[in-house]
């Protein structure tokens, strides 16, 4: 991607001339998909008139910071290679044109066949291994980022280009000619007349119990790693053979556990039997690991149901049209909690009275009218009827805390417990009869797409403390788990006792008096001490605590602000630490206005719901999205000056 023509400290100033520039600030997935949206309506929006569009970013144009080539080829993706695409199909309902294209895991067909341009060399590895259900380096998604930007802009239309300006956006003001000014490290300036923050994940500074730790790191010369892209952590502060308190069993801890002992020279083999057993090099730590639930998220299901994936859910469209037809406000746990949850059984018996129908005593047809007008207590009593075996049962206390009852006598009967229960995990998702399993994974897809048309009319304690609360957690519980090798590798690194579980409701203390932390679970008795905590996890949003420059600049000066859910007739008020946008993704300041030239889209917004990726043939929020902020953006440029031409 070529640089912008404008010398570096040139502010290069738009309207002397009559191309109108967007910059988009984060050249990472979020940016680059808006950069896509912009190119598709600009013959719409902006017939005729040049548009530059300036990708600013100190990362590479594409990959961005999470997806940069040069990282360890352990840092893998989450979703599987047909899962994941950047085009925007037929299947999106948006205003904007189409743009069909391949997914990851088509690309990388394409590309080892020939069809496509060639990868860098060092990548033919991590090519060659990426099927349509595998999990690709995040590296060789670089490579697929970098190839979708090049692809896009080489089909721009005529009068429309896309250019790149290295370097970090700090600060964004008023330009002397009345348009913005985004302001780089270096200092130089770039002008525009409109401007997209895409700002991804972004660093936070410590606080709170995180600052407690960090403060209590530096009194008594302990480490403290803060919540972070673990690629980007600094892991020689973490000693071999030191014990290391890590809060947190999400992607991060896996990404972190991979570097510490795979990366450390560590290595795993199979035994005679199959089981997978890690040969340590010595040079690892030991990890005390626990978070609130105590286990993983669910695995990734790998079966497809003998039915396919859900395409409709029973209960929850008319549920929703009802809601959204009479007056008053929706409260999340009682009008939509048990619809979600009977939809998820739904989903569950449908699939297992086909796949199964030996542990069902009743036909489809009978069930399914029954559940239709069961009550709660009377749901419990039809499937006990219908389905004898607890074992086939949809159970969703069990899936959310399953180590609710477990009280074990010590660490290691814990361990061997916690061990246990990722095997069984592993039994379940490779079993072809646990088909049902992956129906629930599919309607709670659709729940994820359906449940924000009902944002605007949910009381905002609904809205905080359900819609992005509980529920989002059971949805990222599912959907959102690791593959099924890395929690195999873990229960080898258990049992190599690499890594030892805390188990739930973890929580760690500060011991002034050892000078070190101390930490325990709910699941056994006694407690651990170590000089080194890790907090795996990724920040939350923040815009008042954020440690990006440009977005602190613009929150000491009211330019920008954080969301708020507040309900002046009970009191309830909360802030979300998301950035807060209208709803065609313009900035909304302290004084509740919206800016008519700046934008900010992606999952740190009030607009949610929007991922990097989106699933091939869905309607994903993603685009829609994408495509909203970028025909408002389009739409908002002003004319070419007077008496100017467009080229």
């Amino acid at each position: 991607m070529p640089r912008t023509s404008a010398p570096p400290g040139s502010s290069a100033t738009p309207h002397a001339a009559a191309t109108a520039r967007v910059a988009v600030v984060g050249a990472g997935p979020t940016g680059v998909g808006v950069t896509e949206r912009l190119l598709a309506n600009a013959p719409l929006l902006a017939p005729g008139r040049p548009v530059e569009i300036v990708l600013v970013d100190p990362h590479p144009a594409g990959p961005g910071r999470v997806w940069r080539d040069g990282q360890s080829p352990l840092m893998r993706m989450n979703s599987f290679a047909k899962d994941v695409t950047l085009f925007p199909g037929t299947s999106v309902r948006c205003d904007g044109p189409p743009r069909p294209g391949p997914s990851l895991a088509a690309w990388a067909a394409d590309t080892a066949a020939g069809l496509l341009p060639p990868v860098d060399p060092r990548l033919a590895p991590d090519l060659r291994e990426t099927g349509p259900d595998t999990f690709a380096t995040r590296r060789l998604q670089g490579a697929y980022l970098s190839w979708f930007l090049h692809e896009v802009t080489r089909q721009a239309p005529p009068g429309v280009r896309v250019s790149v300006r290295p370097g970090r956006a700090v600060a964004l003001t008023g330009a002397p000619d009345g348009g913005q000014r985004v302001l780089l490290e270096d200092g130089s300036p770039l002008d525009a007349h409109a401007v997209v923050l895409a700002l991804g994940h972004l660093d936070a500074r410590p606080r709170g119990e995180e600052a407690a730790a960090a403060a209590f790191a530096e009194r008594h010369r302990l480490t403290y790693l803060p919540p972070g892209l673990v690629a980007d952590a600094d892991l020689s502060a973490v000693p071999p053979g030191a014990d290391v308190l890590v809060r947190g069993l999400g992607l991060a801890f896996f990404d972190l556990m991979a570097l510490l002992t795979e990366g450390r020279g560590g290595r795993y083999a199979r035994d005679g039997d199959g089981a997978l057993r890690y040969v340590p090099s010595g040079r690892e730590p030991r990890l005390l690991v626990g978070s609130r639930r105590g286990l993983p998220y669910r695995g990734k299901p790998t079966h497809r149901p003998v039915l396919g994936l859900p395409r409709e859910l029973r209960y929850f469209p008319d549920v929703a049209e009802r809601l959204l037809a009479r007056d008053g406000a929706v409260d999340f746990r009682r009008d939509l909690w048990p619809v979600v949850v009977k939809d998820l059984g739904h989903a569950y018996y449908r699939e297992l009275f086909a796949a199964r129908p030996e542990h069902t005593t009743m036909p489809w047809w009978q069930f399914e009218e029954l559940h239709a007008t069961a009550t709660p207590q009377e749901l419990d009593e039809l499937v006990a009827k219908a389905v004898p075996e607890p074992a086939h049962r949809f159970d969703l206390d069990d899936l959310r805390a399953p180590l609710r009852h477990a009280a074990l006598g010590s660490a290691e009967a814990f361990g061997a417990h916690f061990a246990a229960l990722l095997e069984r995990e592993l039994r379940r998702g490779a079993d072809p009869a646990r088909s049902a399993d992956t129906a629930v994974y599919g309607a709670l897809l659709l729940l994820f797409d359906r449940l924000p048309r009902l944002r605007g009319r949910m009381d905002p304690r609904s809205e905080a403390e359900e819609l992005d609360g509980a529920w989002l957690s059971l949805f990222n519980l599912v959907a959102s788990g690791p593959p099924a090798f890395r929690l195999e590798e873990l229960v080898a690194l258990c049992r190599a006792g690499v890594v030892r579980p805390l188990g739930s409701v973890t929580r760690v203390e500060l011991d002034e008096s050892a000078g070190l932390y101390r930490a325990g679970g709910a699941n056994f008795p006694g407690t651990v001490t170590a000089a080194v905590l890790v907090d795996a996890r990724v920040p939350d949003p923040t815009v008042t605590g954020t440690a990006d420059p440009l977005l602190a600049s613009l929150h000491a000066a009211g330019e920008v602000s954080e969301e708020v859910l507040g309900d002046p007739a009970t009191g309830y008020r909360t802030t979300t630490g998301r950035i807060a946008v209208d709803g065609h993704g313009r900035l909304v300041g302290a004084d509740g206005r919206a800016h008519p030239a700046r934008y900010a889209l992606g999952w740190n917004t009030s607009l949610r719901g929007a991922r990097a990726f989106a699933i091939p043939g869905t309607d994903a929020a993603t685009f829609r999205h994408g495509d909203r902020v970028a025909r408002a953006v389009l739409s908002g440029l002003p004319g070419p000056p007077p008496g100017v031409r467009p080229d």
